[in-house]
């Protein structure tokens, strides 16, 4: 276990407004690669309107990995990962029995992804269309959770909090419309 002073310097170092080191750009851009390989995969299963979302998200994605934002580009990526596999659990899975038990951690957690998509979209600017994007993926858990399919429900819970994290970078803006689906300068 650290010592205090140790645990304190680590917390602080955390908290600090430092800057995303190459490390973790480093990291980001390999995330982005590890979710474009699992969307493009996934695009071939689904036949659904939510390809065109992916797409779109996907387009903003290679864009932002082209501005030097890699974070945003494998948030972007993660969002349609996670509505592929809500798209294609609603395809594939029927409402199953859950044991008391484990509905209600799927409550919690439900609850804990649906919290923290709030938090860090509170007061963040955004597209038109991810703003779009953003609460159809709410709408559609809270739809899907309601009808007790789960699975679907928290891979959309899960599509809004990544998007949720995408922020925008100064003069760079993502443009509304997705006939504009681009990073400019204003």
């Amino acid at each position: 276990m650290p010592s205090p002073k140790k645990a304190a310097k680590k917390v602080a170092k955390k908290t600090a407004g430092h800057h995303h080191d190459k490390h973790h750009q480093a990291n980001d851009l390999r995330r982005a690669y590890e979710h474009m390989g699992r969307i493009a995969a996934l695009r071939h299963s689904s036949k659904s309107s939510t390809t065109d979302t992916v797409a779109e998200l996907t387009t903003l994605a290679q864009r932002a990995i082209k501005s030097g934002h890699s974070k945003d580009a494998a948030d972007l990526l993660r969002a349609s990962e996670h509505l592929s596999f809500a798209v294609l659990a609603g395809e594939v899975s029927a409402v199953v029995h859950v044991s008391v038990e484990l509905e209600q951690s799927i409550i919690e957690h439900f609850e804990e992804l649906t919290r923290r998509a709030e938090e860090h979209s509170e007061g963040e600017q955004s597209s038109d269309v991810l703003a779009g994007i953003y609460q159809s993926s709410r709408n559609r858990a809270a739809q899907a959770f309601k009808a007790r399919a789960y699975h679907q429900a928290l891979e959309f819970a899960r599509a809004a909090e990544a998007i949720a994290h995408v922020k925008l970078h100064g003069p760079l803006k993502l443009a509304d419309g997705p006939q504009k689906l681009q990073l400019k300068s204003a």
